[in-house]
């Protein structure tokens, strides 16, 4: 099996393209993450890595100046066609041609009948679903709603449609896919792997306080909003809402005020990030919309009970009751309520903790993720081509 990975960015794409590489299976890896990057670098698979970042890197220099959203959008939208155009000779000499969705439109219609198996990544869930989910979140917080690029829109419906199977990495968004009327049989779940700590450190509460973390963007998708209303019902003495990560334009918070003890501490990485982890007591993830949040398992790998939507892919990962808790997405209560049960019962809190730690080790890490994936792409290769 040889498999052409056609992807805009880092993020688990270079973990991806390492596990196939090693499987013996990548042909090659086409990329759009800027080569400009300090962690631009994949040595590992030196000779079969294509960059495609030339729209890309065009595309962050407007972003960095703040150009209108009209103009980065249509960047992002060409940026990813021309990677699909620098994927078709490699994916010609391939068995699999695997896409992140809206980036292999033009060579998965071309290679029908070639008998190369045709696979769409999907990060999240179907678009159309996405769209809905985000103009009804948008329309209960009084925002105006800015639809996505229709022909990003229309291009990622023709994708599903043509392609021969779906790479989903969570339940939550397989099933968006099925409601939308993909059948089963072409759905395929890979959950993502998280990186895990040499030694998880425990739980260090300080001076009796319950210290709330979320680690993510600042924006309308992840519902903070949710959390801000749930951290100010909670009753503790000591009780403090840590925020890390960056502001975007719009953040959904614009009509309420951080409770008392919120601090914002802005992007954090390595050590200081693991310090956060470190130092906290339970983690949040309030989203509205989230294929599978890593976030969530690097949590867990610090041994953090977690409390995370039913739109997180959380379900993939933990337990609801035993890790933490699985609540409904805009459920101020609901977040509230698991909060105030684990802060009033340390004997709670001390068994979830453990059983988190305990969890993310027996998942693993992305040696175990890239396993998944190289097994989900052999049974892919087995089923009739479309």
């Amino acid at each position: 099996m040889q498999v052409t990975y056609t992807a805009p960015n880092r993020a688990h794409h270079y973990a991806y393209a390492r596990a196939l590489d090693e499987a013996g299976c990548l042909r090659a890896f086409v990329c759009g993450f800027s080569r400009f990057s300090p962690r631009a670098a994949l040595p590992e698979i030196t000779g079969k890595f294509i960059r495609a970042d030339h729209l890309q890197n065009i595309y962050l220099a407007c972003l960095k100046l703040r150009m209108p959203a009209p103009v980065t959008d249509e960047l992002a939208y060409w940026s990813k066609r021309w990677l699909d155009r620098m994927s078709e000779a490699p994916a010609r000499d391939s068995n699999i041609f695997l896409f992140y969705s809206g980036s292999g439109l033009r060579t998965a219609t071309r290679l029908r009948d070639s008998g190369v198996a045709r696979v769409v990544e999907a990060v999240n869930s179907h678009v159309l679903v996405q769209e809905r989910i985000l103009r009804e979140e948008y329309g209960r917080i009084g925002l105006p709603f800015r639809r996505f690029h229709p022909r990003e829109v229309a291009r990622r419906v023709r994708e599903y449609e043509t392609a021969d199977a779906i790479l989903c990495p969570s339940d939550f968004v397989r099933q968006t896919f099925e409601d939308e009327g993909i059948p089963a049989a072409r759905i395929f779940t890979v959950p993502y792997g998280m990186s895990l700590p040499t030694a998880p450190p425990p739980i260090e509460l300080s001076n009796g306080t319950f210290r709330v973390l979320y680690v993510g963007q600042i924006s309308v998708r992840k519902g903070l909003r949710y959390l801000f209303e749930a951290f100010a019902q909670l009753r503790h003495p000591k009780k403090e809402l840590w925020i890390v990560g960056p502001m975007t334009r719009q953040t959904g918070l614009h009509n309420i005020a951080a409770p008392t003890g919120t601090r914002f501490l802005g992007v954090l990485k390595g050590d200081a990030l693991a310090q956060a982890y470190q130092s906290s007591t339970v983690f949040v993830l309030p989203t509205v919309e989230d294929g599978l949040g890593l976030v969530l398992g690097e949590a867990m790998s610090f041994g953090l009970p977690l409390i995370a939507t039913a739109h997180s892919g959380g379900a993939n990962l933990f337990r609801d009751g035993d890790q933490g808790f699985i609540v409904p997405i805009r459920d101020s209560g609901a977040i509230a309520d698991k909060l105030q049960q684990l802060a009033d019962d340390p004997p709670l809190l001390s068994r979830m903790s453990a059983a988190a730690a305990a969890r993310a080790k027996h998942l693993g890490g992305w040696e175990t993720a890239g396993k998944m994936l190289v097994d989900a792409l052999h049974a892919i290769s087995q089923i009739p081509q479309r």
